[in-house]
């Protein structure tokens, strides 16, 4: 329960940063249309310690951006959950990933191409016959947009230890955008 503790306190920080965010320029890709975003794909683990129940797993995640403006530059600042998952063999894996995340457009003159980010924030390392453990982590985001509404995404992710697991892993995402 205090890594849900800890959890909870994160994304409430995280929140509340953002919206408190000064307020700046119009992003050069900013669309009031697509504040909210839902994703789909595959995670794949990148440590031993969490392949107990396989290599690949389930990945779905959602994002909203924050209307308080970029941290860094022009750009957009969204606040995602992710949860990626595998059971196999009655035993069950996961992770739960709170971050904020800061994303560029590679190409400012191109309304839907590429984009860059990254973010940090809550890993919750669920290792098969482990209790859920809370550890910092950060990653790496590379997105291009397909149109308007749907997009891919590539995340890298690096996790603070706890025990003997670590979160790190790579996913590959199709998303929607609201």
């Amino acid at each position: 329960m205090k890594g849900l503790s800890r959890l909870a306190a994160l994304f409430a920080v995280a929140l509340a940063f953002g919206l408190l965010a000064e307020q700046q320029a119009q992003a050069q890709f900013d669309n009031p249309a697509t504040d909210v975003s839902v994703r789909v794909g595959a995670n794949v683990v990148n440590r031993a310690s969490m392949r107990v129940v396989g290599d690949v797993w389930l990945a779905v995640g959602a994002d909203v951006k924050l209307r308080g403006g970029s941290l860094i530059g022009e750009g957009e600042l969204f606040l995602g959950v992710d949860y990626y998952t595998r059971s196999q063999g009655g035993q069950t894996s996961s992770i739960t990933a709170v971050t904020l995340t800061q994303v560029f457009s590679v190409d400012p003159t191109e309304k839907f191409k590429g984009y860059v980010g990254f973010g940090a924030g809550a890993y919750v390392l669920k290792p098969t016959g482990v209790s859920a453990k809370t550890v910092f982590g950060g990653k790496l985001v590379f997105g291009y947009d397909i149109n308007e509404k749907l997009f891919v995404e590539l995340n890298y992710h690096l996790t603070g230890k706890e025990l003997n697991f670590r979160g790190d892993s790579t996913t590959i995402l199709i998303g929607y955008r609201f």
